[in-house]
């Protein structure tokens, strides 16, 4: 799946309730942004470490817990990963970059329902977001969902023409067999004239 990961300049936003000695908001700066850069340099091990220490003196840095969170996601600890983007969320429900990666997360855990309730979310906050519709549509895609996951590709391709993985993915969407209706004998009955329930379609 293409996420796009992005990681933030540990800036000093953070959830309320926030004290720290001065040296140690010196030395918990130091950290975060020494975990950033390792974080941009794909050393996930080096990054978790320092962004942990960091989050041990600072741990309300949402920022900070954002790339935490998105270096155990990177070094296949997911489990771990689900807490500190839950975190950011909590405080900054509308935060782009928690949103990619805490669905990348599911995705990772197999909770794919809730993959595309965050991307789904994602969609209807920030409609013209690069990249969210193609996510979309390859999580869609994992529940055979062709026509959603259609709608998603087309989407992203209006935003973004050029976007060469949604176009191709589109074609092989196309290409897939669609399921055909089930024969009469195995259909439901219709309702009986004159019943007013209809049944629904689970």
């Amino acid at each position: 799946m293409m996420w796009p990961f992005g990681t933030k300049k540990t800036a000093p936003t953070a959830a309320p309730g926030n004290d720290l000695a001065p040296a140690d908001s010196v030395r918990a700066e130091m950290l975060w942004k020494a975990g950033s850069v390792y974080l941009r340099r794909k050393q996930y091990l080096k990054a978790i470490a320092s962004l942990l220490e960091a989050h041990e003196l600072e741990p309300s840095r949402l920022e900070g817990r954002l790339n935490l969170g998105a270096a155990l996601y990177l070094a296949q600890r997911p489990d771990e990963a689900l807490e500190h983007l839950k975190y950011v969320l909590a405080f900054d429900p509308q935060n782009t970059i928690a949103l990619l990666n805490l669905a990348a997360t599911y995705d990772a855990l197999g909770q794919t329902d809730n993959a595309i309730a965050t991307l789904e979310q994602l969609v209807k906050d920030r409609p013209n977001w690069a990249d969210a519709n193609y996510n979309l549509a390859v999580a869609y895609l994992k529940q055979e969902r062709l026509e959603d996951a259609t709608l998603a590709l087309r989407r992203e391709l209006t935003l973004n023409p050029k976007h060469d993985a949604a176009r191709t993915l589109l074609n092989e969407v196309h290409l897939k067999p669609r399921r055909k209706p089930a024969p009469e004998s195995d259909q439901k009955p219709e309702t009986q004239a004159g019943n007013d329930a209809e049944i629904s379609a689970d």
